[in-house]
């Protein structure tokens, strides 16, 4: 399903929880009773395209196996927008083929979050600034398609808006993003899919790493996170990621350390220091204090 095309109704994640959450709470209602509770038909009419876009979110649901349709009848587990946000992130990241052999998922949506996992977290994105000229040929298309993707990047927490002061002075007045994952990482280490990593005992950074792209397999390094035409600068390429785990250190998160004579290291790329890079062969998962 592609969730940045407008063309048949904008699909937004904030539309989808609501529709989900109106399942969960009553479920067993037909597709049309759920839209009459979450756009009632007095409102529809006045909303865009005869409110194609909860129309849209209710479809998005169930391609993503969010919700589950028994006859028409819909169903929803219960959750808090947090654990829904985990889940739908969980879904759209995920290579088609590991869920099953007929499962689409959001092919704009995940090439456009590879994408932005290989940029500069201190180079802030705008369709006519830079994006345009810069992202993989038909990525997204058009201008259109790329003002529904800060939206879902934001929200899924891959990114955020870039400051003004990082802004050019002929661009102030646009809004811009920067690929930030950090609220992704820190959410995937609290709260995995698979196996968590152990608390209080140093790691290997490549055990860490092979975590870290196994919940989010959008990151550059996993197998699955590349295709024609998608090149990046090698000194960027780990920059977001860089920035993510510093984030996560300077939370008290985790910590990063380098050993004499390590098995493996990364270098992670740390706009802080003015050596340059950061060495890093262990991580350790801290306690919540």
């Amino acid at each position: 399903m592609k969730v940045l095309d407008p063309g048949q109704g904008v699909v937004l994640p904030q539309a989808m929880w609501l529709c989900y959450s109106t399942i969960a709470k009553a479920p067993g209602l037909a597709a049309e009773e759920v839209l009459s509770f979450v756009l009632p038909q007095e409102l529809r009419e006045h909303a865009p395209s005869d409110g194609a876009h909860a129309k849209q979110a209710l479809s998005a649901l169930v391609e993503f196996q969010l919700v589950s349709s028994d006859d028409g009848m819909l169903n929803a587990e219960p959750s808090d927008p947090a654990g829904f946000l985990r889940r739908l992130r969980h879904q759209v990241m995920r290579p088609p083929s590991d869920v099953s052999g007929s499962f689409e998922g959001a092919p704009d949506l995940r090439s456009g979050l590879v994408w932005l996992m290989t940029q500069s977290p201190f180079a802030p994105l705008h369709w006519k600034s830079n994006v345009q000229v810069a992202m993989p040929p038909g990525l997204f298309t058009n201008d259109t398609r790329w003002n529904n993707f800060p939206t879902w990047a934001t929200t899924l927490g891959f990114a955020r808006p870039a400051l003004r002061a990082l802004l050019p002075a002929d661009a102030a007045t646009r809004s811009h993003l920067v690929a930030d994952p950090t609220e992704a990482v820190l959410d995937v280490i609290a709260h995995p899919f698979a196996e968590p990593l152990p608390i209080g005992v140093q790691v290997p950074v490549a055990t860490f790493m092979a975590f870290l792209r196994r919940e989010l397999p959008v990151l550059p390094g996993h197998p699955s996170a590349t295709y024609e035409g998608l090149n990046s600068d090698l000194q960027d390429q780990f920059a977001a990621v860089g920035l993510a785990l510093n984030s996560a250190e300077a939370r008290g998160v985790l910590t990063m350390g380098y050993q004499s004579d390590p098995t493996g290291i990364l270098a992670l790329p740390d706009g802080g220091r003015k050596a340059g890079a950061r060495y890093v062969s262990t991580i350790q998962i801290e306690a919540k204090k």
